[in-house]
């Protein structure tokens, strides 16, 4: 208990640092983006209700899940809406909440072995501290997620080997919020209730434990699905925006794999055209409107919609794309050169916080030839920023750090995962198995509709878990070699 005390201390020092180091230059208003649960957590604090995901007053929403908005809310009420001293609030819950899922995990890895608990707990608070655009951004909800997952990986194991009040309420518990924080920890949750409920079919006491999850996370959807329900007068059990998000990835995008051009273009967080069609036509109307079309492209050609899932099953388990979603710039436009490239969706304005390069990644010879197209009053300035930005956006998400990410992200722990099995005959350690079921899980939904660097995010504790597991394995590996005669 000692050496639990001090490594789990140890962890939620170093991710203290990390976030100190990371945020506070910029923990300003107006320096950041509190984004859609942002603006519905603002909603709730002004007494609108859960609405107004792109601001604007458009009216009630189920866009985004309940818990992250349900949290800035309460962060708002305590320390105002959007204000800097919100954001240092939602820094510390950060911190206190990726501190607790370091814990939940080196406690449930303890009777595993010394090696899958250090690896797993120092892949965890590494990837926290130095994956760019990790954890530790002060409005990710990311830590929300790996609370979750690391502790439905606790109670799974705790269920396994000592069934008892504690790891019971913790899988009701989580089963109970999983829905209403994605949909990929729903399906999760429901992976592992039904495996125990399996594991347990013949002992009634035992099974009771698994019973009353599944009515906890279905208390949960009916209860959300009744409240979008009579807001927004139609049955929508999680999320409101599946078809935007099926069309997105699957009829505007050709590979399955959005790129951040297509986002910004479609996004009405982003693009004044279509808030314009969100605000006039209601939030179901708006959404309903990219069903139609993208059941006619997906029956039209069943086969690059099957591409398209495989590809994102590329992404998710070998190499994950980075992009960094646009790239930022200080550059002092003239005021009609700005409006033209706004306007033609070139770039997004962002008041004192400057400017957002929404096509960075397009091809050089045709972003010139659009700026011609533009008739810009200082077009070679223009060009000489957006060249100087794709350089660096280049370096930094194409380069060698950029590849080697993608991978780490990815292929890396899926690697460890199998070798971890080879190296023990055959085998995965408990940890790895279930931490393999959890993001399959987390994973999942987005793999089939709409998948990026985003959603591997989240799976960062069940990847801390697969190196863990590769290390205690090839510690023993190395044991049994050496004691072999």
């Amino acid at each position: 208990m000692g050496q639990f005390r001090v490594l789990a201390w140890t962890g939620l020092a170093a991710v203290a640092v990390a976030a100190l180091c990371h945020n506070l230059p910029r923990l300003a208003p107006g320096m950041f983006d509190w984004a859609e649960p942002g603006n519905v957590a603002a909603a709730l604090a002004q007494g609108r209700g859960f609405s107004d995901p792109f601001d604007g007053g458009t009216g009630p929403t189920a866009w985004v899940s309940p818990i992250p908005a349900w949290v800035e809310a309460a962060v708002f009420l305590a320390f105002g809406v959007k204000t800097a001293a919100s954001a240092k609030a939602m820094l510390v819950l950060t911190v206190l909440g990726l501190g607790a899922a370091n814990a939940l995990l080196l406690s449930a890895l303890e009777p595993f072995g010394a090696w899958m608990r250090g690896a797993a707990t120092a892949a965890f608070l590494a990837a926290c501290a130095f994956l760019p655009g990790g954890p530790l951004e002060v409005l990710s909800e990311a830590w929300l997620d790996l609370l979750l997952s690391a502790a439905l990986l606790w109670a799974a194991l705790e269920m396994g080997r000592s069934p008892g009040r504690r790891a019971a309420a913790a899988l009701v518990a989580v089963s109970l919020l999983a829905p209403l924080e994605n949909a990929g920890l729903a399906v999760s949750a429901a992976i592992v209730i039904l495996s125990l409920a399996w594991s347990w079919k013949g002992d009634l006491r035992k099974l009771s434990v698994p019973v009353i999850a599944a009515l906890a996370a279905a208390l949960s959807v009916g209860a959300w699905s009744a409240r979008n329900e009579v807001a927004l007068g139609r049955f929508v059990p999680l999320k409101s925006n599946f078809w935007f998000e099926l069309h997105l990835a699957n009829v505007d995008s050709a590979d399955g794999l959005p790129r951040m051009e297509t986002v910004l273009r479609r996004l009405p967080f982003f693009d004044a055209g279509e808030f314009g069609r969100y605000s006039s036509l209601g939030e179901m109307a708006y959404v309903e409107g990219f069903r139609k079309p993208a059941i006619a492209a997906l029956r039209a050609d069943p086969g690059h919609f099957a591409g398209n899932v495989l590809r994102r099953l590329g992404a998710a388990a070998v190499f994950c794309r980075r992009e960094g979603g646009g790239q930022s710039t200080g550059f002092r436009f003239r005021a009609e050169d700005e409006a033209r490239l706004a306007g033609s969706g070139e770039l997004i304005a962002l008041g004192n916080a400057g400017a957002l390069w929404a096509r960075i990644d397009a091809p050089p010879g045709e972003e010139r030839q659009r700026f011609r197209q533009l008739g810009l009053a200082d077009e070679a300035a223009v060009w000489q920023d957006w060249l100087e930005k794709r350089l660096a956006y280049d370096a930094r998400f194409r380069g060698a750090g950029g590849t080697a990410l993608g991978f780490l992200t990815a292929g890396v722990p899926v690697m460890a995962l199998l070798f971890s099995a080879l190296l023990s005959g055959g085998r995965m350690a408990p940890p790895a198995r279930w931490a393999a079921a959890i993001a399959f899980g987390m994973l999942l939904p987005f793999v089939l509709v709409n998948h990026n660097e985003r959603h591997q995010l989240p799976l960062v504790a069940m990847q801390a878990v697969a190196i863990g597991a590769f290390a205690q394995a090839a510690a023993g590996w190395f044991t049994r070699k050496s004691a072999a005669p």
